[in-house]
């Protein structure tokens, strides 16, 4: 962000009367969270490696407070919302491994549009599958 941009939203933020600048995610937006990268050496199916990982290394407690996960597009990857209060706590916690690391994040890498509910059916609920791409489990459709 350069200066000028800073002094600019440092203007209006003056004329609108907001009094405090909250911290906010660079991930969701929200109020007093920071976001997190992890990285890994390999691709994962699903986001479930790095929830594992979080709770492994940080506790469950930080695991429940981590209120959003997203896979990066390359699944090496992914970008948590972590609540401010543990900033500290991973500093001091925290060890980079040769397989995992962990930073806060300046930028948004490019995010993959994972729905775990499209991996069988339709997405409503309602779809089923063999794993086979079709799901007539197994039986020819006679005409």
């Amino acid at each position: 962000v350069s200066t000028q941009s800073t002094g600019v939203a440092a203007a209006l933020s003056h004329i609108s009367g907001l009094i405090e600048i909250k911290k906010r995610s660079l991930l969701s937006s929200m109020e007093d969270f920071t976001a997190y990268q992890m990285t890994n050496t390999f691709e994962v199916r699903s986001p479930y490696y790095f929830w594992n990982q979080l709770e492994n290394i940080l506790g469950a407690t930080f695991r429940a407070d981590v209120k959003f996960m997203k896979l990066t597009k390359d699944r090496m990857g992914c970008v948590i919302d972590v609540p401010s209060k543990y900033e500290e706590f991973i500093d001091d916690t925290w060890c980079d491994s040769n397989k995992v690391t962990l930073f806060k994040m300046t930028e948004l890498p490019e995010l993959e549009d994972y729905d775990p509910r499209r991996r069988f059916g339709n997405g409503n609920g309602h779809g089923h599958s063999n794993g086979y791409g079709n799901n007539n489990y197994g039986r020819s459709k006679r005409k």
